[in-house]
């Protein structure tokens, strides 16, 4: 599931950038390495952009103490970005993702609790609506689009088994992607596990109090600062807990079957096929193909994932992780715990105001584990809305009118 949220932000993103340089290669004659080229620059810039608009915007938003208003900056952000990117002849969409990523990650960090549960409940809403939209405007449009494909000549049925075959050309291009990768993930993971003995080593000196000589800073030949410590302490810990997921959730290959068949088609695939040029060839049949393959996807491909996934993996057992989830719920306390004894409590500091330190400091400890890849994702995200939760309620019940 998180491979599959994570890759559609940036696959929608590159698709669009993709489509674009076609349509203008079309125009104005192809050259490889010229598309290459024009690809590569759209996206350095659209980072570029997105960065530091991402960066930009929770500078501004940590200063704003209405989460209402808050949430308003929050919905400028993606046009923040995209406009300078697309004067730049780069992709606004990218950027507008890039700005989206670095706010995400360092949102928890940078605003308060109920800023980020209103900006994720309208965002929801938003989206949900747009995602709507788009579809209600294709199947508005629908009629006028078979009338043009039955004027050309093409003819439904035809037009159908365009788009089956396209669908079919989307699910074996996702096969020939998903497979190398795979396959690089296994070589990673098998490397890992050779390494891993000499990482721990390394990382036991640390804990240790000895200077590694690997913690120096690249250029630099005195001894390594305490900055420089920490920061290769925690790329070990990182290493480490990268190559623990790697050999105990290796993805095979029944999870590449799965994660190919569940790449279905939505909203971006119509969206996209209706920015193509009106005086595009067959454009109607374009349009129609994309809304069919979108459609053949989510029926075809939605409807059997499920049963996919128990023919897959018959012996699966949710009572066969209870263990493991429960001893990541018991690191995950012991985290936390740690953190509240470990936040000091000054002369004449109200109850209140002593909790909501606490739970600033158990969320800083929960998103220093995030960061360094230590704990499921899943279940820090419960414990960071649990910790948001309560401090809304104790922010809350101190002022009761916000």
């Amino acid at each position: 599931m998180v491979i599959l949220d994570g890759e559609s932000l940036l696959n929608d993103a590159t698709a669009l950038v993709l489509l674009r340089t076609a349509v203008v290669a079309t125009a104005a004659g192809f050259s490889f390495p010229g598309a290459v080229g024009a690809f590569a620059y759209a996206i350095a810039v659209a980072v570029a952009v997105g960065s530091v608009v991402g960066w930009g915007n929770l500078a501004v938003r940590r200063r704003v103490a209405d989460p209402t208003v808050n949430t308003i900056l929050s919905f400028t952000v993606p046009f923040a970005a995209a406009v300078p990117a697309e004067l730049l002849g780069s992709s606004g969409l990218v950027a507008a993702v890039v700005a989206g990523l670095v706010t995400g990650f360092r949102a928890p960090r940078a605003l308060p609790a109920r800023h980020r549960l209103s900006d994720a409940q309208n965002w929801a809403s938003a989206e949900l609506v747009l995602e709507g939209v788009v579809f209600l405007g294709m199947g508005l449009q629908l009629s006028t689009i078979l009338g043009e494909v039955h004027r050309e000549h093409t003819g439904l049925g035809a037009a159908v088994g365009i788009a089956a075959g396209a669908l079919a050309v989307t699910l074996l291009v996702r096969a020939a992607y998903v497979a190398p990768l795979l396959w690089a993930l296994r070589r990673r993971a098998l490397r890992g596990r050779a390494l891993q003995p000499r990482i721990a080593a390394i990382g036991e000196h640390l804990e240790a109090g000895r200077v590694v000589p690997a913690a120096r800073r690249r250029g630099s030949r005195g001894r390594p600062t305490e900055h420089d410590l920490r920061r290769f302490a925690t790329r070990v810990r990182r290493s480490l807990a990268d190559i623990d997921y790697l050999l105990s959730q290796p993805l095979g290959l029944r999870e590449g079957v799965v994660v190919v068949w569940a790449g279905m088609r939505g909203a971006i695939t119509v969206a996209a096929a209706q920015t193509l040029p009106e005086d595009a060839p067959h454009r109607a049949l374009l349009v129609f193909v994309a809304f069919a393959v979108a459609t053949l996807s989510l029926l075809v491909q939605g409807g059997t994932v499920g049963p996919l996934v128990r023919r897959l993996f018959p012996d699966r057992d949710a009572r066969a992780d209870a263990p493991e989830q429960d001893a990541e719920r018991q690191r995950i306390r012991s985290l936390l715990d740690d953190a509240a004894h470990g936040t000091p409590r000054p002369a004449g500091t109200s109850d209140e105001r002593h909790r909501l330190a606490v739970l600033t400091a158990q969320r800083d400890a929960l998103l220093d584990a995030r960061d360094e890849g230590a704990l499921d994702a899943d279940a820090l995200s419960a414990a960071l809305r649990t910790v948001d939760a309560e401090q809304i309620t104790l922010e809350l019940r101190s002022d009761p009118t916000g």
